[in-house]
């Protein structure tokens, strides 16, 4: 199809409208953000403190420089407008929120309980969870309750998913930050369009099954191409410890958030119970 001058310089001119207003919604939304002044706390009876410390400089929204020589990655989040060449609008306002919050403050530093286990990165820097001791005022909890990240735990750091999904369930219902995309959170049918890439999604679990140990939870009727969840035989161990037995997910409507494979269909494979949320 051939569009006409007039036509395409009517589409122009609204994506260009539509660019502004976005733009005009973001500023408006980090200036009510800067402008919050409460901040969430938590309870970290689940993880090891590790001692206190000063912020010397908040690098990136995720990376925070310590004056005991640690490089700080805060453990258990995910911006969706950040990588390590592009920061966007909902990034930029979570730097600027955490050098306000924690620049040349006094920390406290909680780590998972294991020392061999999840305490550092590829990078060698420290995962933790960060704490401004003159409030108490949580890092984490911070930017998930104003809508600047989303929640993305991992195996070795699970201890505080619960709490920061309750910060993210009040944000997401809000419509704060970036979950004024309502489409941030999947469907089972949008998964084939973000094939390597993180993402949330929810859906109805049709059919589970248990195949040389491996565990499918099935998505749509055909296996070979609809969305799929999948669990190791070797990760099966910490769903068992924590009490789930996956097979018992048939039927059940799943909030579920990891990498998109393509694997007989869009697959997120899943390694231990707190990436998985069962809604019903």
């Amino acid at each position: 199809m051939i569009l006409s001058l007039k036509t395409k310089s009517i589409l122009v001119f609204f994506a260009v409208f539509a660019s502004f207003l976005y733009i005009i919604h973001v500023q408006a939304f980090a200036q009510d953000a800067e402008a919050d002044t409460s901040f969430p706390q938590g309870n970290f009876s689940a993880l090891r403190d590790m001692g206190k410390a000063d912020v010397l400089e908040v690098i990136t929204p995720y990376t925070i420089k310590l004056n005991n020589g640690d490089i700080i990655r805060l453990s258990g989040l995910h911006m969706t407008d950040y990588t390590a060449d592009h920061a966007g609008p909902f990034a930029l306002t979570a730097l600027k929120i955490m050098k306000d919050m924690l620049e040349d403050e006094s920390v406290t530093i909680y780590q998972t309980t294991r020392k061999d286990w999840g305490r550092k990165n590829r990078m060698g820097h420290t995962l933790a969870h960060l704490v401004r001791n003159k409030d108490n005022a949580w890092a984490q909890g911070t930017l998930v309750g104003l809508g600047l990240a989303q929640v993305k735990t991992s195996q070795r750091n699970p201890e505080m998913a619960e709490q920061l999904y309750a910060l993210e369930k009040a944000a997401r219902l809000d419509k704060t930050g970036i979950w004024a995309n309502e489409k941030l959170v999947l469907s089972v049918e949008d998964t084939t369009n973000h094939i390597n890439s993180f993402q949330i999604v929810k859906g109805v679990v049709q059919s589970a099954a248990l195949k040389k140990n491996r565990v499918y939870l099935n998505f749509g009727k055909n296996w070979r191409d609809d969305f799929t969840i999948t669990i190791a035989p070797e990760d099966k161990r910490f769903f068992t410890k924590a009490g789930h037995n996956p097979l018992d997910w048939n039927g059940k409507k799943i909030r579920v958030r990891g990498w998109i494979e393509d694997y007989n269909g869009p697959n997120i494979e899943i390694n231990h119970p707190q990436s998985l949320e069962v809604l019903e």
